[in-house]
């Protein structure tokens, strides 16, 4: 009896890092850029994005957090400041404030 409860415990953990894995979804790495517009955005790592997106020059980290993304962009008078917008991905494409934007 004891070996049965330790096999079903040991499927319940696998089974929940499972999914604590599968919410995490896939880093966005490489350059993106709009169907419409010259912006582009660059994904260097899990944590650092470089490039321009509604007039924000961004430069240094973001995070996406479920349905929304946020970025830290440089204000004219230097200081770092984070934006966030309405976020999903399908396929190559990520969308950023209904905006899209095609991996290249």
């Amino acid at each position: 009896m004891k070996k049965i409860l330790s096999f079903i415990s040991v499927i319940l953990i696998i089974s929940a890092l499972a999914l604590t894995l599968a919410g995490c979804g896939m880093p966005l790495k490489g350059t993106y850029t709009p169907v419409e517009g010259k912006e582009s955005l660059t994904f260097e790592d899990e944590s650092t994005v470089k490039g321009e997106i509604f007039g924000l020059t961004l430069g240094r980290g973001y995070s996406v957090n479920d349905d929304k993304i946020e970025f830290e962009y440089q204000t004219p008078l230097g200081i770092w400041m984070t934006v966030e917008y309405s976020f999903s991905k399908h396929g190559k494409s990520i969308f950023i404030d209904g905006k899209e934007f095609v991996k290249q």
